[in-house]
């Protein structure tokens, strides 16, 4: 029995449908390649411009903090003199209210020595 070799054409013939096969399938993976290619080439623009925004929000956030850092030393040191100006008020109506009190008593006085003795009321 003799088996039908295919012939030295036959052969090339199919070798260059293989070349051709391999040809397209390379041509497809270099798209293929090349739309991957682009894409990594957004992702990059992608990325630097969250870095420029992350860096543009920590700049911000920085900013942020030392401002409410002054505002808060800044309110502090109102309410220290708040304190003080409360306490010096306190003081002050402390002493207003004395004098009244020794005003009210000259006058107990004056009125108890005019009238014979009656003494003022209470405190």
């Amino acid at each position: 029995m003799t088996i039908n070799q295919p012939t030295i054409e036959e052969r090339l013939s199919r070798l260059e449908t293989l070349f051709v096969n391999v040809g397209e399938k390379v041509a497809e993976h270099d798209e293929t390649i090349k739309q991957h290619d682009e894409t990594i080439a957004q992702h990059d623009g992608n990325i630097d411009v969250l870095v420029a925004n992350i860096q543009e929000l920590k700049e911000t956030v920085k900013n942020l903090t030392e401002e409410t850092t002054r505002n808060i030393n800044r309110l502090a040191e109102e309410a220290a003199q708040d304190r003080q100006q409360a306490a010096l008020d306190r003081q002050e109506f402390r002493r207003q209210m004395e004098e009244r009190q020794r005003e009210i008593q000259q006058i107990w006085q004056y009125l108890r020595d005019r009238n014979g003795g009656s003494t003022p009321p209470q405190q």
